[in-house]
């Protein structure tokens, strides 16, 4: 599963969050820079993609929408930083959250990407 959402209702959603793309993330155990990015604890996860090989998933319920887990230079990063998911796989975007929860509701969706 590409993102997930294990919690209750928000207080307040972010107009953006997270969303990595299993088939380009590297891999959790060889990578993990996300999860070192990210400042809310526990948001990002490790998880099995549809191969069996452990990738980083977002937890829709977590993510605050900072975006400093994506890549520099992605166009949807709120803010620009040297330090998130390396260029070269640049597997991590941010979505309208309202997207995110619609595409979670149909399992056969995903959200694309803003620009």
């Amino acid at each position: 599963m590409w993102t997930k959402m294990m919690g209750g209702p928000r207080k307040k959603a972010p107009k953006t969050i997270a969303v990595i793309d299993p088939d380009a993330c590297f891999g959790a155990f060889a990578c993990s820079i996300c999860q070192a990015a990210c400042p809310v604890a526990g948001c990002i996860v490790e998880e099995p993609d549809r191969d069996g090989r452990m990738v980083c998933a977002v937890r829709a319920d977590l993510c605050i929408g900072c975006g400093l887990c994506v890549t520099l230079g992605n166009p949807t990063a709120p803010q620009q930083r040297e330090f998130g998911c390396p260029a070269d796989y640049d597997a991590i975007n941010m979505v309208p959250f309202d997207e995110v929860v619609k595409a979670l509701q149909d399992p056969d969706a995903r959200p694309a990407a803003t620009a």
